[in-house]
């Protein structure tokens, strides 16, 4: 038998009635009755549950039994069944108007959370005019989207889901929010996405916000923090020296804390790390030429290489003579030439010097060093340079 013969078959023992939606009232039979639901046929592939208490009298008692046809209102679908409910009481209204029954349903959409189908016909002072099955109702303007609406006029003329805030049909009066529905999509949305996210995951995201510790980027319905530190290899003083409210960019997870909802994003970790490559081509005595990128007391800060940075410490910025502050001899953005000391690779740190020396001198002062460096007091460069060779320090030729 081939699969579309048994979709005939199927189709023919369980018709499908075609047109179902979310907010829909039909008729539908009780097929059986569970200790928290009743499970009703809707005429679909997927039946409809209805939670038990809302046909129970106060003494308990149940109002319905199999085989009993009831008007349901579809609100949901969750996990491939229709999640549906009924005015509670299912209270009778008499009115004289033709529009009672309508009123009637909104009532009860109030009541059970459940969505109406409403177009946005006019803008006026404070929101906007919605006709919900021919009644006029109002949405405001902080209940139109989500966040902040600058123009309600960019809705005319649009359908849109709606939950009923406030529902008086004595005084006409019909509240709505679609804001509300749109953030429950989004938290369900969430949820989902949550669940399925793990630590190394690579998401593309957008830049939502920037603070001074970094910024917050929005995927997959959800919001992580990518501090300022996993932004660059490269040191920054603020996010927005590499980031842009609204920029796309592609994060890595790093960080999950479920208890309190909380992402670790990280940048830098999509990137290869110039640490390594530096390290790798690089050894202690290598003279390099690099830019001043900050002056602090106890010495400079050279990038040696992109996104790598060394100290040349206040001692070492010249021999034989007594510097204060390393702006007595350089400068922000100076162009300096500097040899590796030491790179302690398991902290990530590079010792460099500005003295000038002589080639042959260059082992035997790196070995000093090292083995000097964990001393309380060093001395200059030039008392070093005395120690291992027995020359004088020459003078600095700048």
């Amino acid at each position: 038998m081939s699969i579309d013969n048994f979709e005939e078959m199927l189709d023919e023992a369980m018709p499908v009635r075609k047109g179902l939606s979310i907010g829909e009232r039909v008729d539908a039979q009780v097929i059986s009755i569970g200790k928290e639901y009743v499970f009703f046929d809707l005429g679909t592939r997927a039946e409809g549950l209805v939670p038990r208490a809302e046909f129970e009298t106060e003494d308990g008692e149940l109002r319905v039994k199999e085989g009993d046809t009831v008007s349901v209102v579809l609100a949901a679908m969750r996990d491939g069944v229709f999640m549906c409910a009924v005015r509670a009481g299912q209270r009778t209204l008499e009115r004289d108007d033709d529009k009672s029954e309508m009123w009637a349903q909104l009532e009860m959409a109030a009541e059970t959370g459940l969505p109406v189908e409403g177009v946005v016909k006019a803008v006026n002072k404070g929101g906007v005019e919605v006709d919900v099955m021919g009644l006029r109702g109002f949405c405001p303007v902080s209940q139109i989207e989500r966040g902040f609406c600058a123009d309600p006029s960019v809705h005319l003329n649009h359908a849109y889901t709606f939950r009923v805030t406030r529902c008086e049909p004595n005084a006409r009066n019909l509240v709505l929010s679609r804001r509300a529905l749109l953030e429950a999509e989004e938290k369900e949305r969430a949820a989902l996405a949550w669940q399925s996210l793990r630590v190394g995951d690579v998401r593309n995201g957008v830049v939502a916000s920037l603070q001074p510790y970094g910024a917050f980027v929005r995927f997959d319905d959800l919001e992580g923090l990518l501090h300022v530190s996993e932004i660059s290899y490269q040191r920054i003083q603020h996010p927005d020296e590499v980031l842009a409210v609204g920029q796309s960019i592609a994060v890595q997870v790093k960080t999950l804390d479920a208890d309190k909802q909380k992402i670790g994003l990280s940048l830098k970790s999509l990137s290869p790390d110039p640490w390594d490559a530096f390290v790798a081509h690089t050894a202690a005595g290598a003279v390099l030429e690099g830019t001043v990128t900050r002056l602090a007391s106890f010495g400079a800060f050279v990038a040696v290489s992109d996104e790598v940075e060394g100290l040349v410490h206040i001692s070492q910025l010249r021999v034989g003579q007594h510097v204060s502050h390393p702006r007595e001899v350089v400068s922000v953005g100076a162009k300096v030439s500097v040899r590796v000391l030491e790179i302690d690779d398991a902290q990530r740190r590079i010792s460099l010097s500005m003295v000038d020396v002589d080639k042959e001198e260059e082992a035997a002062i790196v070995s000093q060093f090292r083995e000097t460096k964990s001393s309380v007091s060093m001395g200059t460069f030039g008392d070093l340079l005395k120690g291992v060779s027995g020359k004088q320090p020459r003078k600095n030729k700048s």
